[in-house]
């Protein structure tokens, strides 16, 4: 019962270490100590009966109360003069003490690990998706146009001076200007007016400066923001957060699920800004766009 003691301060300890239920493992330690004695209780029985250990009197034939008796005097006598009772303590001690305690050790130490990383993502995650960002004072008078018949012409020259400036170093100059006439001519834009999607300029002082475009599937629960640009010189002074902060207001007001936007793989600054924004690469996706070209994209999501 030396044993029995041991045990329960051996793994009260460990218990108490990891912050579980120290009753229940040293209940569960006993139960184990139980079982490895009758277990080897057992064995030792089949070894006698079978004569595999002698001890000196033969299992009987026909088994009496008497008979039984003296069989079993018999075996209690050999584990009083010999070590078989030291040994079995031993290996219970080395199953239990050492072997299980080793496994019971690395697997709360693992699970404590996983703990650990599931929070730290999750305050990440909570931090990312949760911020509200705060509308920036600006002393410039901000207005956005809801793309019409009367200020549709300004969508491509908007479009193609922004492009230039962001995709010079990513895109070639014949890729631009093939994906500005494809994307951006009336007729695109007013097609996708018709289908309910918003078109957005954004003046700033009554210059066009940016633009959007984004809708909302209802079928699939999604924002899709298409197309979020604003001019390089205007970029750092909080405008672009009100653009997306006005697409996750839209996404919100209509209880989607996920805002989910593309794009290019080398446009580094605009990752950044999307990751600030909460928004998780989901997936790599190669887009033919026809001409040879191809869109090399990400496909980010954040989720509302």
């Amino acid at each position: 019962m030396y044993l029995v003691l041991l045990f329960s301060l051996q793994f009260y300890f460990l218990a108490r270490i990891f912050k579980k239920d120290k009753l229940k493992t040293i209940l569960t330690v006993i139960g184990l100590y139980f079982a490895c004695s009758i277990f080897f209780g057992f064995v030792l029985v089949i070894l006698f009966m079978t004569k595999t250990i002698d001890i000196g009197i033969d299992f009987p034939k026909n088994p009496s109360p008497d008979a039984m008796n003296s069989y079993s005097e018999a075996m209690q006598d050999y584990l009083m003069h010999s070590k078989i009772s030291v040994i079995i303590e031993v290996l219970i001690f080395i199953l239990i003490g050492i072997v299980y305690f080793s496994y019971l050790k690395r697997k709360w130490a693992f699970q404590a690990l996983q703990q650990e990383i599931a929070l730290q993502q999750e305050v990440v995650l909570n931090e990312a998706e949760t911020t509200v960002f705060k509308q920036p004072k600006l002393d410039v008078y901000l207005h956005f146009h809801t793309v019409n018949e009367k200020n549709i012409h300004l969508v491509q020259p908007l479009a193609r001076e922004i492009w230039n400036e962001c995709y010079k170093d990513i895109l070639d100059k014949d890729q631009i200007n093939y994906m500005i006439d494809m994307m951006y001519n009336p007729n695109k834009v007013n097609e996708g007016i018709a289908n309910g999607e918003t078109w957005e300029i954004l003046k700033i002082d009554n210059i066009p400066s940016g633009y959007l475009h984004y809708y909302f599937n209802k079928e699939e629960n999604i924002v899709y923001l298409s197309k979020i640009y604003l001019k390089s010189n205007n970029q750092t002074k909080g405008i672009g957060q009100m653009m997306m902060n006005r697409v996750i207001d839209f996404a919100q007001k209509n209880q989607a699920k996920f805002i989910q936007l593309t794009v290019n793989k080398n446009n580094q600054k605009a990752i950044r800004f999307y990751e600030k924004n909460g928004f998780r690469n989901v997936e790599s996706k190669v887009f033919e766009i026809g001409n040879g070209y191809v869109m090399d994209d990400y496909i980010y999501r954040k989720t509302l």
